[in-house]
Formats: C-alpha cells, structure tokens, sequence
C-alpha cells in the first residue's frame, strides 16, 4: 500500500511537469494530444497524476514538449 502511495506521487510530479512545459511553450492539450498520439482527455488524467501511462507514451509527449524525457523523469526541474 505505501509503495503504491509512492508511486501514485510520482506519476503526478511528472504529470505536473507535463502541463509545466506544455504552458511553458504556450501549447494546448488538444495539440500536445494530437501530436503524442493520444486523446486529450488522456492527457489531461495524466497531467493531473489520475491515470498510469507507458514509458512509450512519456517519451511521445516528451517529443511534442521538445524536451528530453529525463527532464520529467528527475526532480531537479522546478515546476
């Protein structure tokens, strides 16, 4: 239970990280959507830590945000 507590966290940092640079780069979810390959209602659960997403998919929205996927995946990003 506390590992999937933990690990729930984690999907959310990185889905906040998500909508950080998706705004950053004044992008919206139905562009980073359509260009990742998923719907914009998936995005929007993972930006908001609600649903578990593939490496695969992180590394698509990563393409479309035009940042390296490490830069979701460590803490070091200020958000």
């Amino acid at each position: 239970m506390v590992g999937e507590i933990m690990f729930s966290k984690k999907f959310k940092k990185i889905g906040l990280k998500i909508a950080y640079y998706r705004k950053r780069k004044a992008l919206k979810q139905m562009d980073v959507a359509e260009k990742a390959g998923i719907s914009c209602s998936y995005l929007s659960k993972i930006e908001t830590g609600k649903v578990r997403y593939s490496l695969a998919v992180l590394i698509q929205i990563a393409k479309v945000l035009d940042i390296d996927p490490g830069e979701l995946l460590t803490d070091g990003s200020s958000y």
